[in-house]
């Protein structure tokens, strides 16, 4: 039953993130936001992340751990909650469309209702309206960064304590098999994240109101908001069974099996000294912060968890900031619509995690590899995932039918020289699609002096009389068809060597918990939590951000000021994107080394009962713990 509620409460902690992941497109374009702004403030969540990790574990992994995932679980579901409130603050309830019949107006209608503005074109002049515009963002940044950092500290002392709570609860040669579980079962929050946006993102942000705009056209604004109440919802109803769990779960037999061996009803004098030893120390087991920077520094001597670290940090940094912009990639290299993007990511990227922590798990429960083995192969691992960024750097898609794009020095630029009497905003990326298969930056590039609508929607929109087409020639909103298959290769070649990276996990998770002693897993845990969120999570979206935004090609322009790209440069995006991720990788494969040599100093007990926690934390002396043992 443990089992079921903390894969519960994994699954919908890692819903949440990717599903803000996959709506980040529409945030930043609905509140003209840059990449790297948005980086920063999801830094927020491994901020908690950092400040909450080591006391948290420290004092949640010694006291009554069900309440503390509990109290976990309930500051997520309200940060959660106070993530989506910037939309009920700005919301209106009537967009302002503008004419249909006036080109400029088609080109950038006001999708969030006229009042927020943000999409609108305006006078970089309107001092007012400008400052009423960052002073909005300024409000809705600030929403953000306090509710991520909440979930930080919230998803910190779910998952630094319910895998030692399991550990403890179960015998040794079984805790792969939970661990495999819950952690295959803990893959599937990111996929239903994903699944999540994608459905959310294909209704408009206003579900009352009819769009004039198609999810497949770049304006379109989807339901970001919506997912985020029904995962705070969720999590906050699940909280209430984890509150319901003992301090350390009842085991038929345990009792019993502990129970000292009497002669004529009498315990023999040393029995008799333990027990009462144990019973002192059961009473005076509440932890103290002066004893905090002891733990801290027996964890520090500890080479092997030092390095374990080490490659902890170097194998998350890279596939966290492949996973936050893989839905933008897809988007803008195959020309994917949001939804579709985020479909993919969840099934083809992490869907497939699943399967190879799973039956890594069942290998290692069957067979039982030596800690060598274990740590070898993931230095392989990342060494195979390294090679297949390499491979994916040399697929993808050409923009060889953007018409009037020319590669410069400084980038790409657009030229046309067919387009004599526009002065047309680069500035504003509405691309159309001629019937001959070219694509245009907008109409107004293309010179098109007329256009037809049908119906309320601009995809139902036909432009002609262009001056840069032949006679007779048409085109419609939104990009042309992708004359390019390569996407099925790149999904098929990115999803075999996440699912060879995936089978490393559950080892992993068995080095970090077999090199240090059972009263220190929790904080082990912790201390890895810590330097995952300094030194991976907290750089990794400044880092990939700026990745993304050097590829940028067209930003949009909002009152005078950069705000989200529009359109990015397919090769150097393609490039920069999974070159950085494969030399990160591969640091991690060096550090893996070090591991895999060190290992020997491991060992995978076997014991079919689960350990006794509060007796090994006593370790009073050599002689006196034979004595108890001998009593068992």
């Amino acid at each position: 039953m443990f089992l079921a509620v903390f894969c519960l409460a994994c699954v919908l902690q890692g819903m949440f993130y990717t599903y803000f992941v996959s709506v980040l497109t529409t945030i930043e374009k609905l509140f003209q936001i840059q990449s790297k702004t948005t980086g920063i403030i999801m830094s927020a969540t491994e901020m908690g992340q950092i400040g909450g990790a080591l006391l948290l574990t420290y004092y949640g992994g010694q006291g009554h751990r069900p309440k503390w995932i509990g109290w976990g679980m309930v500051l997520f579901g309200a940060s959660a909650a106070l993530c989506s409130l910037p939309h009920f603050l700005f919301w209106r309830t009537k967009p302002n469309t503008g004419s249909s019949s006036s080109l400029s107006s088609m080109l950038a209608p006001d999708l969030y209702g006229g009042g927020l503005g943000l999409l609108a074109t305006m006078d970089p002049s309107s001092s007012s309206e400008q400052q009423a515009i960052s002073r909005t963002t300024t409000v809705v940044l600030a929403f953000f960064f306090l509710s991520l950092l909440g979930i930080g500290m919230g998803r910190t002392a779910v998952e630094t304590l319910g895998i030692p709570y399991m550990d403890d609860n179960v015998a040794g040669r079984e805790s792969p098999t939970y661990f495999a579980i819950n952690i295959g079962v803990k893959i599937l929050g990111p996929v239903f994240g994903f699944v999540l946006g994608s459905l959310c993102t294909s209704i408009y942000v206003d579900p009352l109101v009819e769009p004039d705009v198609t999810p497949k056209d770049p304006r379109w604004i989807g339901a970001w908001w919506l997912g985020m109440i029904f995962v705070a919802s969720t999590i906050l109803l699940a909280s209430l069974s984890m509150f319901a769990f003992p301090r350390r779960l009842p085991r038929k037999g345990r009792q019993a099996a502990h129970r000292p061996k009497q002669i004529n009803g009498k315990m023999l004098p040393a029995q008799a000294k333990t027990e009462q030893t144990v019973a002192s120390a059961m009473r005076n087991k509440n932890p103290s912060l002066k004893d905090f920077p002891k733990a801290i520094r027996r964890l520090l001597k500890n080479d092997i968890l030092l390095f374990r670290t080490a490659s902890s940090v170097l194998h998350i940094l890279p596939v966290a900031g492949l996973y936050t912009f893989l839905p933008k990639y897809l988007e803008s290299q195959f020309r994917m619509a949001a939804h579709t993007a985020n479909m993919i990511s969840g099934i083809g990227g992490i869907g497939v995690m699943g399967i190879g922590i799973f039956f890594s798990g069942v290998f290692i429960r069957l067979k039982k590899p030596s800690p060598k083995f274990v740590a070898a192969w993931i230095a392989l691992t990342a060494l195979l995932y390294a090679i297949g960024m390499a491979l994916l750097m040399l697929l993808g898609c050409p923009m060889s039918d953007f018409s009037g794009l020319e590669q410069t020095d400084s980038g790409m630029t657009v030229k046309l020289p067919c387009n004599r009497t526009c002065e047309c905003d680069t500035s504003v990326f509405a691309p159309i699609c001629t019937s001959t298969g070219e694509t245009y930056f907008s109409a107004c590039h293309a010179g098109c002096a007329n256009l037809t609508q049908f119906g309320s929607q601009i995809g139902n929109t036909t432009y002609s009389n262009c001056e840069c087409l032949d006679a007779g020639v048409t085109a419609t909103s939104g990009y042309c068809h992708l004359e390019c298959n390569n996407y099925i290769w790149y999904i098929g070649i990115f999803s075999l060597f996440v699912l060879i990276h995936s089978t490393s996990e559950v080892g992993s998770m068995l080095l970090t918990l077999r090199c240090v002693h059972a009263k220190d897993k929790a904080m082990a845990l912790g201390l890895i939590q810590f330097a995952i969120g300094l030194f991976a999570n907290v750089p990794c979206p400044i880092i990939y951000g700026a990745v993304v935004d050097s590829a940028c090609f067209v930003w949009e322009k909002t009152c005078g000021e950069q705000g989200a790209c529009w359109l990015y440069d397919a090769k150097t995006f393609r490039v920069s994107f999974h070159g950085t991720t494969g030399a990160l990788m591969l640091c991690a494969f060096f550090v893996d080394l070090v591991v895999w040599y060190k290992a020997d100093k491991i060992t995978f007990p076997e014991d079919e009962a689960p350990p006794c926690v509060e007796m090994e934390q006593l370790a009073p002396t050599a002689p006196l713990a034979v004595q108890y043992e001998s009593t068992l």
